[in-house]
């Protein structure tokens, strides 16, 4: 089974691209202290990563047999996000008002939200084909 497509790895590649430009952004208005800004960059990077995985997964679910509830797509999120969040940090372009804790307890409690992910696909996978329900297709 195919697990990673294209549009994946495209999408991966994609989102590292907005992940640099957010944090550079995000860098920038916190050192000009633009607090509010702030909020407005994470917003704007949160919905174009919503449309880019909307569209791109689409055509991978259409590509793929497995009904897998976007799941490839979230764990590529939390994996480039965090590869991402704490380059910024060890290279050392993070702004004097962002903190590395911030970073970790986001990606604690986000992958928390990933097990749930998982779980929840793993439960759904076994009574599903191709995102239809089992007993709609066998009564």
């Amino acid at each position: 089974m195919k697990y990673i497509t294209k549009n994946l790895i495209l999408f991966g590649i994609i989102l590292a691209i907005y992940s640099v430009v957010f944090r550079f952004a995000l860098s920038a208005a916190l050192n000009a202290e633009k607090f509010s800004l702030s909020i407005v960059i994470g917003i704007i990077y949160g919905v174009m990563i919503f449309i880019t995985a909307w569209n791109l997964g689409k055509a991978h679910s259409i590509n793929k047999f497995i009904f897998d509830a976007g799941l490839g797509f979230h764990i590529t999120t939390f994996i480039v996000w965090g590869i991402v969040s704490e380059l910024w940090f060890i290279l050392g372009y993070a702004s004097k008002y962002e903190s590395i804790k911030a970073v970790h307890y986001t990606l604690i409690f986000w992958g928390l939200g990933l097990l749930l992910h998982f779980f929840i696909y793993w439960r759904l996978k076994n009574k599903t084909i191709k995102g239809v329900m089992k007993s709609d297709i066998f009564e």
